[in-house]
């Protein structure tokens, strides 16, 4: 998959998770969304401006320290509204990392990606 279509499905995913926020029934699905939302469409506008010049290594670890800032946010705040909207970022970017995987042409396992997406 080329870069240019990692940044389509991205766009699509963020549009995606945006319509479900829309149509959560509660505030923390909502934030969960929301944060899911945030994150898609900000690591898709990263690869096509900033990032554009980067490979797909540098982009892989810029993507993976943000991941692990969000996790590190989420943890500082264990409940309550920024606590769901952490929750969201952390799987909008697992579903960004897995995009970029397809775009290295990488295959982790589950165990493997556990060890590489955190960046402590």
């Amino acid at each position: 998959m080329k870069r240019d279509q990692v940044i389509e499905r991205l766009r699509l995913w963020a549009a995606r998770a945006q319509h479900e926020a829309q149509m959560a029934d509660t505030q923390e699905d909502i934030l969960n969304w929301q944060g899911q939302a945030q994150v898609l469409s900000g690591v898709a506008t990263y690869l096509a401006s900033a990032g554009r010049q980067s490979d797909e290594d540098a982009v892989w670890r810029q993507v993976v320290a943000d991941r692990s800032n969000a996790l590190a946010a989420w943890e500082r705040a264990q409940e309550g509204p920024d606590a769901m909207l952490y929750a969201g970022m952390i799987a909008g970017f697992d579903v960004a990392l897995t995009a970029l995987t397809d775009n290295a042409g990488r295959v982790w396992t589950r165990e493997a990606r556990g060890d590489l997406w955190v960046n402590r």
